[in-house]
C-alpha cells in the first residue's frame, strides 16, 4: 500500500490538529502524545514555524501555538509548506511531456492537468477546521 501523505505531511497535520486541540503544547509533549520520534518532531515543527503556521515561544510559559486559525490552514498549505508543489504527475506540468515529443500529442495530459486541478482544489477546501470535532 502507499500513501498520498508523506510521513513528514502525516506528523505535520497530526501536530496541527493537535495545538488546535491543547495550544503551548512543547515540541517534546507533541512528540510524546504522537509517539513520533522528538527530532523529527522537531524538524516538522521547525518547517512549520518558518512557513507562518505555528509559533514557538520560550520561556516558562513557552510552547507552541497555531498562528492562525483553524479556518486557514488548509491540507494543501501544509502539503506545499513540508514538500513542495502538489502534482499527480510531474507530466501535466511540462510544456511538453515525452509523449508529445515523439507523438506530437498526448492524450493522457490533458486529463492529468484536469485531475491536478481537481486535487489541488479539494485539498485547498479542506481545512484543520473540518477535520477537529464540532467542539474545538
Amino acid at each position: 500500500m502507499r500513501s498520498l501523505l508523506r510521513r513528514e505531511e502525516s506528523y505535520a497535520l497530526h501536530a496541527l490538529l493537535l495545538l488546535a486541540e491543547e495550544p503551548g503544547l512543547s515540541a517534546m509533549e507533541i512528540a510524546q502524545k504522537l509517539k513520533a520520534p522528538p527530532a523529527f518532531m522537531a524538524k516538522v515543527l521547525s518547517k512549520l514555524a518558518k512557513a507562518g503556521l505555528v509559533e514557538s515561544r520560550m520561556g516558562r510559559a513557552g510552547g507552541v501555538w497555531l498562528k492562525g486559525t483553524p479556518e486557514e490552514i488548509s491540507l494543501l498549505k501544509v502539503m506545499e509548506t513540508l514538500s513542495g508543489p502538489v502534482a499527480l504527475d510531474l507530466c501535466a506540468t511540462l510544456k511538453r511531456c515525452p509523449t508529445e515529443e515523439r507523438r506530437g500529442v498526448c492524450y493522457l495530459k490533458p486529463n492529468l492537468v484536469r485531475m491536478n486541478l481537481e486535487i489541488r482544489k479539494a485539498l485547498g477546501s479542506l481545512t484543520l477546521k473540518d477535520l477537529l470535532p464540532e467542539k474545538v
